[in-house]
């Protein structure tokens, strides 16, 4: 099966690898088309003093901190089970996952007795940790040190395979990426025209499938919980066949 993986070119090598290493009976050939690059727009950080622990709603934010600070000694209170991971990977000690949005990261913090938080973010975020935390008395120090760019067409195979219509699976990650593949479809003539007959869209949310509806796709998949790891899941049971 042939799946197009479309986050950002370090996060979706990272899944494609954990794809192809997956040992099951299914053959998966990830295509990537990032349609989305990282850029740090900080070059300088100090925590405030009263920090008493972190909060990451993605491995960006994760990264982005982690080049600008060498503190690792506070709590990390991470969305999921994969940004946990990539904060242990960056030498955070301490890493509580949540289970995978910003409203279950903001229960986990409220849980978790810590009066202040510094939240290293992108320049578009989803939820408003602020102010779901100003409710209990929880104050939040929000810092934008990185965003999500536009990288444009894709790379000349993933583009042969959409007009072939040889693409399985697309596999959309957030509402924006998916608003940015709607627009290089709707575009006849620009290097992105797809066959979708028969290809099917898997979205983490129902928020991120909206702006493809009517792009033609076969069917759409949406992942049973907002993370990577039920991303994961439903493209391996796609593979099988159970998820078709």
């Amino acid at each position: 099966m042939r799946v197009l993986l479309t986050r950002p070119l370090e996060d979706s090598r990272a899944l494609a690898e954990t794809l192809e290493a997956g040992g099951g009976a299914e053959s998966i050939d990830p295509l990537i088309w990032p349609l989305t690059r990282i850029a740090p727009t900080g070059t300088a950080l100090t925590l405030p003093p009263t920090t008493g622990g972190l909060l990451f709603t993605s491995a960006n934010g994760v990264r982005a901190l982690a080049a600008l600070t060498g503190r690792r000694d506070l709590p990390a209170l991470c969305v999921g089970k994969a940004t946990a991971q990539a904060a242990r990977k960056a030498g955070f000690r301490d890493c509580f996952p949540a289970d995978g949005d910003a409203r279950a990261l903001a229960e986990l913090a409220r849980r978790s007795g810590i009066r202040e938080f510094f939240h290293p973010r992108g320049r578009d975020t989803a939820g408003d940790l602020k102010g779901w935390l100003a409710e209990t008395g929880q104050r939040v120090t929000e810092a934008v040190l990185y965003q999500a760019e536009e990288t444009g067409p894709p790379p000349a195979p993933v583009a042969a395979a959409l007009a072939r219509g040889t693409v399985d699976l697309v596999t959309i990650w957030s509402r924006r990426a998916s608003a940015i593949l709607a627009r290089h479809f709707s575009k006849p003539g620009a290097g992105t025209e797809a066959r979708l007959d028969n290809t099917g869209l898997l979205a983490i949310s129902r928020g991120a499938a909206e702006p493809l509806e009517t792009s033609g796709f076969r069917r759409i998949l949406l992942a049973e919980a907002p993370d990577a790891a039920a991303m994961l899941a439903a493209i391996r049971a796609y593979a099988t066949g159970a998820g078709q």
